[in-house]
Parts: structure tokens; C-alpha cells; sequence
């Protein structure tokens, strides 16, 4: 018994080196801790299967713990040793006899050679069990007299190795001699780690919302798109509506003839040009908003709605470009008079980059409008430009080319870019008093319409009572008839096709630009293809009783008819597949006087006609031959008693402006120009 005393107390470890290893195991512990909270989003799955797998082994080592006191009874038979007696109380994992101790046999090394070289496949793999699920938990279970500690499995021995039962004291202490031969990974390492992983799924993850944040951006529409299909759904009830209410609600008084009007883009700036030779700038939705009321002395003589005045924002001369030589110098010798033409036609770019504006001596200037409003940029004339005033002024969509009309009979495009002359219509027999372009969706082929009139031509000047006799003639106009309805299917369809019928660009009414409509005031009306500039491919004929006089024609919505006022108040309907003679007469009362302006309305059924004495909302469709219909026309009140030179209708279908002035011919004016609200019914 005492060498069995000797040898306990030889084992035995001091009670300072005991504090010192279970502060070792604290800092184990705590650096495993410090393992756990870095990852901890793994499956918590694995950390209960883990702990119940702990808690059967930690049974398994307490049932055989007689087992284990026989097998090391065995070894220490082999070695000499009596220490077997009291290793009742050591810890459950001390399956294996190596206890560090340095007083150990060589019999005993051989031993934990062999026991160390499976061990060490034992660490590695908890050592891969503490990387592959590091949230884990490291349970810690105390007997009266043993410690039990499983660590994912595997224990360290004093060289480093990772033995699958550990190493403890006689007392059941942990004794760990060296933390270099600690198998688990850094906790630095798994910081890095997991925060790279985070950082790039976060980066990842910011990257799909970003796109789809684009996605939704592309998705929603911007501001121009929002204006756009506003006007596009208001131009669309317009087109639906039955009848309109119009009434006035702003005035502008000028003391002169105005000719001529134009509008910028958004309805934001209006222009209007007369014959005192200035051009005046006016803010449009200001005004219509009512920032400024009529005097007393102005609302005395208009309607009770009328209560808003224009707001004139800038006005300045509307100038000729003159030679050096003929410039008339002021005292000063610095300055000199300007020389100034009526104004006759204007037309603004959307933007308000610069302003079209006719002059008498047959010149078109180009001015600047947003920056150095007035000057003169570009002077449009040429030896084959106009010779005499220039009243009539159309620009494309693209704002690239504009139409001219003038006195002199002659049609002419320019090009906006270049500044000179691109093409000249030949055919005009007298001076021009309108110039349109043909509405889309129309569904008449004026090629058509043109091969089929020569054909008739043809026909009549020939003999046919043969063809008549044997009903040649009806078979003729039958598949004529079926080629005309044929033909008239697939214009439509590839017409209806535009999505566009109001420009994004400047927003206004998009036009078929290939077709254009003038009126002369010997009471003309041609139609011209811009591809045919020799001569207008249709001849519109005025009735036997009219007299020769036009001085206003427009477009029907449809771009199949056109209206023209006549001097003998009335309004002549023409339809493009027989132009040959009007479809239709609108009479107005014998007392307005002839008919100055016409403009027709969206909705495809009403005109606005404009006589010397009011204008009227003539409605087309009641059949004027019956008897007992009621009155075809209302009255729009504001205007009265004067030349209706412009009737001007805004692309949505809310404004009516309406100027007065005799546009270098006869007549009066009102000095006033009104604004009119639309209402639809």
C-alpha cells in the first residue's frame, strides 16, 4: 500500500497547477464559445442530434467503466504498476491508459503508439465535425469525483494529438500541457470566412433587388410618358364625345388686324402676329388659369364668362433683313431704323427655339425665341423663293422642313437644317389662302382615286353603247367597286397600325405628311402628293351655283372629306373618291356673311364655321333636306361682328382660340382675340 501511496502522490498534480489548468480550460472553452456565436445561422438540428450522440456515449463510457478497470489492469500488470485499484473515478473518456504521465514504461508507449495512430484519424475527423457544424455546443457533465468533457468528440493529449477519449489526472482533472497541437480552426479565421460569405451574399442580394429596382423603373412611366398618354386619353374622349359645350372665358384686346397664330408646346407660350408688324408672346396657361382679370371698360361690351385678360409676356418687331447699303442710319451713327413687315404666318418650334415668321416681300425669317428673342438667325429667300407676302407657313413633325404659301401661287419646302429650297408644287392657279396636311387613318388612296377619274375621262370620250348593250359596263364598275373595297380594307389596316396619333416629341396631332390639302381664293381646292410635286393629284370642284371664292378649307378627322367656306355662307363637303362635285352643302343664314374659317372637331361629326357675325358648332351628320329637323348648328357666344382670320383647337380637345383680322384682303376686324374652354357632352 505504500508504493501505491508513492505513486498516487508522484501523479498527483500541485493545487497551484490545478487553478492553472481549469483556467486553461476556461480559455478553452471560451475561445470553442467564441467558434459558436460566429456561425451562428448553421442548422440547430445538428447541434441537438450532436448533444444526444455526446449524451449515449457519455452512458456508454459509464456502464463500461468496469470493463475499462480490467483492460487497464492488463497493461499495468504488463508494466509493473499497481495504479489500477484506484482508477475507478477517472473521467468516461479515459478509455486509453495514456495518462501523460512522463514516469511511463517503454511497453506503454508501444501501446499509445498504437492507440494514438487511430486516435489521430479521430481528431481529424472531429476536428472536421468542428468545421462543418461549428454551432455544435460543447456539453460539460461533473460526477461527485470525475469531469466529463466531450469537444465535438475528440480530446488533445500533451503532444497535440487528438485522442477520442482525452487525457486526465489521477483527481479527474484536465491536463493539457500545450495549446499547439489544438486542431480547431481559428476563430479569427471563421470570422473572416463567414464575413466574406456574408458580405458577398449581401452584396449579391443588393445586386437582384438594384436590378429589380431597374426593372421596376423601366416599368414605370416617366413625366413625359405620363403627359403623353394624358393627351393621347383626352384626344380619345374627344373622339367619343357627341356634341361639345363651348364658351369663352378670356379676352385679348389688340388694336389690330391679327393674321396669324401659333402655339408652343404644352400650350405654355402663345404667339400672335398682326399688321402693326409685331410679334406678341403670351403665357397661355396663366391666362387661362385667370392670374390676370379684364378692366371693368374691357369686360363692358363681352360675355358674362369672360373674365380672364391675356398675360403679354414680350412682344418685338417683326423685321426685314436689309442690305448695309440700305440701312436708313439714326443721328448717333450707331443704331439704325429697323425695317418692318406685317406679320402674315408664323409658326413656333416646340421647344420655343426659334419662331417661322412670313414677311411681305416674300422672305421668311427665322428668330430666336428662348435665347435672343427676336433676332434674325437665318433669312429664308433665295432667287427661287417667294416674290410677294408669304401667308401660309406648315412644319413637319420632325421639325426638320416646313411648307410655305404665298401670293405668288407657288408651294414650297425648305429644309430646316441646310436652309434651302428642297422642293417647289407646281399647279396652284391663284393665291393661296390655306394649307393643310391630310389626318391619318384615312382610308382613300388618291393614286387610286386619280387612275380611276382618267380612266372614267377615257370612257366617256369613247363610244360605248356596245359595251352598254351587252352590260360590259356594269361588270366593269362591279369590280371596280370590289377593288376600291379591297384596297380600302388594307389602307385601313396599315393605317390603324400608327400607334401615335399625338407626337411624344411635340405633342401635337400627328398628320399624314405624304398628303396635303391648299385652297386658292378663286375657290379652288387641290390635293398634292409631296412624291408628285408637278401638279395636284385631285381637283376638287366647286358646285354650279357657287361663286368662285375660298378663303378657308380643312380637313375632315377622317382624312376622307374636306370642308371649304364659301362667300355665299355656305360650306361645301367634298369626298375624296368623288371629287368631282360636293357630297354636301352646309347653309348657314343668308345675313352671316361669308364663311372666313372652318375647322373641324375630333369627334367626326361637327365643324366650327366662322361668319363676319358669330361662329357655329354645325353638326354634319342631320340630313339638311328634311323638313321638321330641328336647327343643325348652336352658336358659340364671344365672338361677333368682324373677320375670323385663325380658329385654333388644341390637341386635347380643351381650347378654342379664336383671332380676328382680314389677313391682307377685305374685311373688319374685332382688335380682339378670345380664349374658349371646351366642354365634352
Amino acid at each position: 500500500m505504500d508504493e501505491v501511496d508513492e505513486i498516487l502522490n508522484q501523479n498527483r498534480v500541485p493545487e497551484e497547477d490545478e487553478e492553472e489548468e481549469e483556467e486553461d480550460d476556461t480559455m478553452l472553452h471560451g475561445n470553442i464559445g467564441k467558434v459558436n456565436d460566429m456561425d451562428q445561422d448553421q442548422d440547430q438540428g445538428d447541434e441537438e442530434d450532436e448533444n444526444d450522440q455526446d449524451d449515449d456515449d457519455g452512458n456508454e463510457d459509464d456502464d463500461d467503466d468496469d470493463e475499462d478497470d480490467d483492460e487497464d489492469d492488463d497493461d499495468d500488470d504488463d508494466d509493473g504498476d499497481d495504479d489500477d485499484d484506484d482508477d475507478d473515478d477517472d473521467d468516461d473518456d479515459d478509455d486509453d491508459d495514456g495518462d501523460d504521465d512522463d514516469d511511463d514504461d517503454d511497453d506503454d508507449d508501444e501501446n499509445e503508439d498504437d492507440r494514438n495512430d487511430d486516435d489521430v484519424n479521430n481528431a481529424n475527423g472531429g476536428e472536421s465535425n468542428a468545421a462543418d457544424h461549428p454551432n455544435r455546443t460543447f456539453s460539460t457533465t461533473m460526477d461527485s469525483e470525475d469531469e466529463h468533457r466531450h469537444i465535438n468528440g475528440a480530446k488533445q493529449n500533451e503532444n497535440g494529438n487528438g485522442n477520442a477519449n482525452g487525457n486526465t489526472n489521477a483527481n479527474g482533472e484536465k491536463h493539457v500541457d500545450s495549446a499547439d497541437g489544438m486542431n480547431f480552426s481559428h476563430p479569427q479565421d471563421d470570422a473572416k470566412n463567414n464575413s466574406n460569405f456574408d458580405a458577398s451574399s449581401v452584396q449579391q442580394a443588393e445586386n437582384e433587388v438594384t436590378e429589380e429596382d431597374k426593372d421596376v423603373d423601366m416599368d414605370k412611366p416617366s413625366g413625359i410618358d405620363k403627359v403623353h398618354n394624358y393627351y393621347t386619353q383626352m384626344l380619345l374622349s374627344a373622339k367619343v364625345a357627341d356634341t361639345y359645350n363651348i364658351y369663352p372665358s378670356a379676352a385679348i384686346p389688340i388694336q389690330t388686324n391679327v393674321n396669324a397664330l401659333t402655339m408652343s408646346k404644352g400650350l405654355e407660350y402663345l404667339f400672335l402676329g398682326g399688321d402693326d408688324g409685331f410679334i406678341r408672346k403670351y403665357d397661355f396657361l396663366n391666362t387661362v388659369e385667370g392670374k390676370l382679370s379684364l378692366t371693368i371698360l374691357q369686360r363692358h361690351s363681352l360675355a358674362e364668362s369672360i373674365q380672364n385678360a391675356g398675360i403679354l409676356v414680350s412682344y418685338w418687331e417683326n423685321e426685314v433683313p436689309q442690305k448695309r447699303s440700305q440701312l436708313k442710319m439714326l443721328k448717333n451713327n450707331k443704331e439704325y431704323e429697323p425695317k418692318v413687315s406685317p406679320v402674315y404666318s408664323l409658326e413656333v418650334q416646340s421647344e420655343c427655339l426659334f419662331i417661322l415668321s412670313g414677311l411681305d416681300d416674300g422672305g421668311i425669317t427665322l428668330q430666336g425665341v428662348r435665347y435672343m428673342e427676336g433676332s434674325i438667325s437665318h433669312y429664308f429667300k433665295g432667287r427661287d423663293g417667294h416674290s410677294n407676302i408669304v401667308n401660309l407657313l406648315k412644319m413637319n413633325d420632325d421639325e426638320t422642313r416646313f411648307l410655305s404659301g404665298s401670293w405668288d401661287k407657288k408651294i414650297l419646302e425648305w429644309d430646316l437644317e441646310s436652309g434651302s429650297l428642297v422642293n417647289e408644287f407646281k399647279g396652284s392657279t391663284s393665291e393661296l389662302s390655306s394649307l393643310e396636311m391630310r389626318p391619318l387613318f384615312s382610308t382613300v388612296d388618291i393614286k387610286d382615286v386619280s387612275i380611276n377619274l382618267k380612266t372614267d375621262i377615257e370612257k366617256n370620250e369613247k363610244d360605248d353603247d356596245m359595251d352598254s348593250l351587252f352590260g360590259d359596263e356594269d361588270e366593269d364598275k362591279a369590280d371596280l367597286s370590289s377593288h376600291t373595297d379591297t384596297e380600302r380594307e388594307n389602307e385601313d389596316t396599315k393605317n390603324r397600325n400608327i400607334s401615335e396619333e399625338i407626337s411624344k416629341t411635340t405633342l401635337n396631332v400627328v398628320y399624314d405628311e405624304s398628303v396635303f390639302m391648299s385652297s386658292g381664293l378663286n375657290g379652288t381646292v387641290h390635293i398634292w402628293d409631296r412624291r408628285v410635286p408637278s401638279s395636284p393629284v385631285l381637283n376638287l370642284e366647286k358646285g354650279p351655283k357657287t361663286p368662285p371664292w375660298c378663303q378657308s378649307a380643312c380637313w375632315y378627322m377622317d382624312g376622307d372629306r374636306v370642308f371649304a367656306g364659301r362667300r355665299n355662307a355656305t360650306v361645301e363637303e367634298f369626298e375624296l373618291r368623288m371629287p368631282s362635285a360636293p357630297s354636301n352643302v352646309l347653309k348657314l343664314p343668308a345675313i352671316s356673311g361669308p364663311v372666313t374659317c372652318v375647322r373641324a372637331m375630333p369627334n367626326n361629326k361637327q365643324v366650327l364655321c366662322a361668319s363676319r357675325d358669330n361662329i357655329r358648332l354645325f353638326n354634319t351628320a342631320n340630313d339638311m333636306n328634311s323638313k321638321g329637323t330641328a336647327v343643325p348648328f348652336l352658336i358659340v357666344p364671344g365672338h361677333h361682328g368682324g373677320v375670323i382670320s385663325n380658329m385654333y383647337v388644341d390637341p386635347t380637345c380643351r381650347f378654342l382660340i379664336s383671332t380676328s383680322g382680314n389677313r391682307g384682303w377685305q374685311g373688319n376686324s374685332t382688335d380682339t382675340t378670345f380664349i374658349y374652354e371646351i366642354d365634352l357632352n
